[in-house]
């Protein structure tokens, strides 16, 4: 697994956070335009950039980057006052730790998730995750409303460390398609909404049903970075 970069979706590839993340969203839409959303944007698989842009004009908001940043601030500011229920209402997916552990040491690993990095920090805390991921060289959200654009800046956040391979894991067609449109490999998880069979046919060079063997996780990183 030498000279390969793993990058971890978030939600439902490595946590389920029974829609934390909405909620605080919507929490932080109607403590700064003074109503709760009327409309949500689809949020599976894509970032919190695009989401947010959605959410503003599905609700009529105008689409500026001063009602963006507010709207983020604001929810960072909710994730932070829900994170108390995350031992309660979250979890860990299962075998999700311990893939993670399993490959610390042997190769870098991070994140690249649709999340804001303070949100995707706060999901995967309680956790364990935090100290096998090198959260510095992930790519986030907030960055790009194309997830595949992410694909790019971790490569770039990790140039210099002969890390010739990348492999994303993750559970949606979404994560799939930022693989193969980047042309790093892909390992689907039917963790999520999206079957196996589902992620097989978006494309993903490998699919499991979830994290729960270790060593068939190992392998399955191993065959897409080929």
């Amino acid at each position: 697994m030498d000279g390969v970069l793993v990058l971890w979706d978030v939600d439902h590839t490595l946590v389920d956070v029974d829609g934390l993340g909405r909620e605080a969203y919507d929490l932080a839409f109607a403590r700064r335009f003074g109503v709760a959303p009327a409309h949500q944007p689809p949020m599976a698989g894509r970032t919190d950039r695009a989401i947010a842009i959605d959410m503003l004009r599905l609700n009529r908001v105008p689409v500026n980057e001063a009602n963006l940043e507010d709207l983020r601030n604001g929810a960072e500011v909710a994730m932070d006052e829900l994170a108390h229920l995350l031992p309660t209402r979250g979890r860990a997916l299962p075998g999700a730790v311990e893939a993670v552990g399993a490959i610390h040491g042997r190769t870098v690993q991070s994140l690249l998730t649709g999340n804001v990095r303070h949100i995707a920090e706060v999901k995967v805390g309680p956790f364990g995750f935090a100290e096998y991921l090198d959260l510095d060289v992930g790519a986030y959200g907030w960055s790009h409303e194309v997830r595949a654009e992410l694909v790019k800046i971790a490569r770039d956040n990790v140039r210099g460390r002969r890390l010739a391979r990348t492999v994303l894991v993750g559970d949606t067609p979404e994560d799939v398609l930022a693989a193969l449109t980047s042309g790093v490999g892909v390992v689907g998880v039917a963790t999520g909404r999206y079957t196996r069979t589902e992620l097989e046919t978006a494309g993903a060079h490998v699919a499991l049903d979830d994290l729960t063997d270790t060593e068939a996780v190992q392998e399955a990183i191993v065959r897409a970075a080929r």
